[in-house]
């Protein structure tokens, strides 16, 4: 038997969408890298389904270059004719695809038919992500599942090979793998998959044993932990990037209380795009998520974006709304926003007056400018009980009723901070510490993501929290220091601003970058400094409609 084809078809035939119908030798078709299928199972009853009926459908292919095709669809059928010594095939050629939307069309059959292992489709994610450049958010919407379920798909493949074996086979599922993936080494990994399979675990019990394991451990290794000094001289501020807070165990922290970068063209967001400013929160939250405890509050301070520009309408400006991104992130990992604070700043007059937003008779009626003196703080809490501290702590966190009737308005009128070349972008002590007072019990631990300046860190030791930062800009580590009240180091000692500690510790390559790179291009909201920069104690106090009015005829 030579050739196997569907009964009546033609040696050559082509429709109207340029799919071409023929014969095509067995040994110039290829099964392509990028495909998602390498489980093929046992070929012996579709071989013997082969010789007796013949092959029903064509194999789906797209050529690679001339005279060579890639597969599709139907490896498994092309596997099973190789063996059996076939030279020729029918095949429909798809003419014109690309090699990524093959690999996603072929991952789009095999899913129809329920054909791929979690392994399989890990590993094609993986493909797509690496190999031909999708976000997640992009893959999502090619149908792949939310980033957060793709992201558990990607992190089985960080499993040792065994225990994918056992994914691959179907003796775990992948709710087991993304329990699994909690255990920190590889050996502890294979031990805990084998019970799970040898006692037939649910994965609800599997991830419940899993936890208590962990919980145990964490006990026997929180002394350890901390006496860790990160960076050797700044005690609980680590200078690296959020996204891997490693150095914090599970269930560790109770509060966050963070203010994160706004993308508005700030020296540490030059060189990045808006998507990946996105991504880079959504990390950073995926690991807050996993470090704060059930009950944990999460006070994220992060203002909408004022003349945002879309790349595809480079001429026009809007507001882009950011707490929505926010709450989806955070509901992902079931943390849920309860509560909302306005932060209301007074409003600059004479930094509005430098820039001629400010009315004149020239000022046309409905353009009148708005003001964006006001932030939003939103209060997100984990699901989940807090476990409660001691009666003589809860007495001694406990806000006073004169505190709470402050703190309870839902409009908090504080201060910003004025400039300073130290850091473009520091908050007041007063809201950190209104926060961290009404959201923690003394001894809690209160972490940064973003610590910027070392506020958050500063006015959680001062009211007897445990103060934690991650600060990856590595210019900021003197004014850290400052804060914290330890001495700087020697290229500190020798640096009056930040910009020359930058340069002082910058590696001589990054250096020669920096003189050659150019600035990036923003445009976004003044943020606390900048609203409060040149103002004296005159003009910076409150005013009236009709001193309003009146500081305005002045600076105008």
């Amino acid at each position: 038997m030579e050739k196997i084809a569907p009964e009546g078809l033609e040696s050559q035939t082509t429709d109207d969408n340029g799919m071409e119908l023929r014969f095509v030798t067995i040994d110039s078709i290829t099964i392509p890298k990028h495909h998602p299928r390498s489980d093929y199972g046992n070929l012996a009853t579709l071989q013997g389904s082969i010789k007796k009926d013949g092959l029903q459908e064509p194999l789906l292919v797209y050529v690679i270059e001339a005279g060579k095709f890639g597969i599709i669809d139907g490896a498994r059928r092309l596997k099973a004719v190789q063996e059996m010594g076939l030279k020729q095939v029918s095949c429909l050629i798809n003419k014109g695809i690309s090699e990524a939307d093959a690999a996603h069309l072929s991952y789009v059959k095999n899913v129809e038919r329920k054909n791929l292992s979690v392994i399989e489709i890990a590993r094609h994610i993986k493909a797509m992500r690496d190999d031909f450049g999708y976000t997640l958010r992009e893959l999502e919407l090619k149908g792949y599942g939310s980033p957060a379920t793709t992201s558990i798909k990607l992190k089985l493949l960080e499993l040792p090979d065994k225990v994918q074996m056992q994914l691959q086979d179907g003796s775990l599922t992948t709710g087991h793998g993304d329990a699994l993936s909690k255990i920190p080494t590889q050996g502890e990994q294979e031990r805990m998959a084998k019970r799970i399979v040898d006692f037939n675990m649910s994965v609800k019990k599997a991830d419940a044993e899993i936890t208590n394991y962990l919980s145990k451990k964490r006990k026997e290794t929180t002394s350890e932990k901390s006496e860790i000094v990160p960076s050797g001289d700044v005690p609980g501020v680590y200078f690296k990037d959020a996204r891997d807070m490693s150095e914090l165990v599970d269930d560790s922290v109770h509060m966050i209380v963070t203010s994160p970068p706004y993308f508005i063209g700030k020296e540490y967001e030059i060189g990045i795009t808006f998507k990946e400013h996105l991504e880079n929160m959504e990390a950073v939250i995926k690991e807050c998520a996993r470090v704060i405890v059930p009950g944990g509050i999460i006070a994220l301070n992060v203002a909408d974006i004022v003349g945002f520009k879309e790349a595809t309408e480079s001429n026009n400006t809007q507001i882009k709304l950011m707490g929505h991104f926010y709450q989806s992130c955070m509901k992902k990992h079931k943390i849920y926003l309860t509560d909302e604070i306005i932060w209301s700043k007074r409003i600059a007059w004479r930094k509005i007056s430098k820039t001629g937003q400010y009315y004149t008779a020239d000022t046309v009626h409905t353009s009148y400018p708005i003001f964006n003196n006001w932030e939003p703080i939103y209060i997100f809490r984990a699901k989940g009980e807090r476990e409660l501290p001691s009666e003589e702590i809860i007495l001694k966190s406990k806000l006073t009723k004169a505190a709470w009737g402050s703190f309870s308005d839902g409009v908090w009128k504080i201060e910003a901070v004025g400039s300073s070349e130290e850091h473009p972008c520091m908050y007041p002590d007063e809201l950190v510490n209104r926060l961290i007072r009404m959201f923690s019990y003394v001894g809690e631990t209160v972490l940064d993501p973003f610590l910027g300046s070392g506020t958050t860190v500063k006015v959680a030791r001062e009211i007897e929290r445990v103060g934690i930062g991650y600060e990856k800009e590595l210019m900021y580590k003197p004014v850290i220091m400052r804060k914290l009240g330890l001495n700087p180091d020697a290229a500190v000692a020798v640096a009056t601003t930040m910009t020359a500690y930058a340069k002082e510790t910058m590696p001589p390559e990054e250096k020669v970058v920096q003189k050659i790179e150019p600035k990036a291009e923003f445009f976004g909201r003044m943020t606390h400094s900048e609203e409060t920069e040149d103002l004296d104690d005159e003009s910076y106090k409150v005013f009236s409609e009709y001193e309003a009015l009146a500081a305005l005829e002045t600076f105008g």
